[in-house]
């Protein structure tokens, strides 16, 4: 699935060749655009293949395992999946609505993505991931811990702001809200989790700002 991310690459040294520009070794627009189409192209094939393989074979998956809005960290044994082609990506589709089925997938595991999600969406998304997940699967979320940035914001740390808001470097990059452990499992629970158990941060942001890890189970079908 790595064959997008390196043919628009590719197209940027042809591009250099024939025209004497710099746009494969300075990371230009072009790439970058390259990239944005084939993803926009791919957010409607993939989904579109994925519900027609099970259509058409009629069976549910298993052992599916989930890594939501990878960006480019790949992890081995998991369909990675973003909005955006990827060197790390599998699957290009909107996370928000997955065209899986349902109660097709082991685990879910997502890392400071629900903060970049309106909180007039959050809930409708995750009951979608709920839906996918089997009985008794695994939903496992790392995000800023709200609380604790606004705690030191308060106490003189300016750098908070940022993990507060998002280093907007780009379309997505804001934060919408923000979560403690106790309101995001307050809104899984009225979803159909439960078994919730705080771990420590696994998350390459947690070494930045403070986060925290909430790992449950799905006990009941979302409403």
């Amino acid at each position: 699935m790595k064959f997008f991310y390196h043919f628009s690459k590719e197209i940027a040294i042809i591009i250099d060749k024939l025209f004497g520009t710099t746009i494969k070794k300075r990371g230009g627009n072009a790439h970058r655009h390259i990239l944005g189409k084939w993803s926009g192209v791919r957010r409607i094939l993939d989904p579109f293949f994925i519900r027609l393989r099970y259509k058409i074979v009629g069976t549910v998956p298993r052992d599916l395992k989930l890594h939501l809005g990878c960006g480019g960290k790949r992890f081995h044994g998991y369909l990675n999946v973003d909005m955006w082609i990827t060197d790390a990506t599998d699957v290009i589709c909107d996370i928000t609505k997955l065209p899986w089925p349902d109660s097709s997938v082991s685990v879910i595991e997502s890392y400071h993505v629900i903060e970049h999600i309106s909180h007039k969406k959050i809930r409708n998304t995750l009951t979608e991931w709920n839906r996918v997940l089997a009985l008794g699967g695994t939903l496992i979320l790392e995000c800023p811990h709200f609380d604790i940035a606004v705690s030191e914001y308060l106490e003189g740390n300016e750098s908070r702001l940022i993990n507060v808001f998002g280093h907007q470097r780009n379309h997505g990059d804001a934060h919408f809200y923000g979560y403690n452990p106790s309101r995001l499992m307050k809104l899984l629970g009225e979803i159909g989790f439960d078994d919730f158990a705080e771990a420590s941060p696994q998350s390459s942001q947690s070494f930045d700002e403070p986060c925290f890890r909430l790992e449950c189970k799905k006990v009941t079908n979302g409403l």
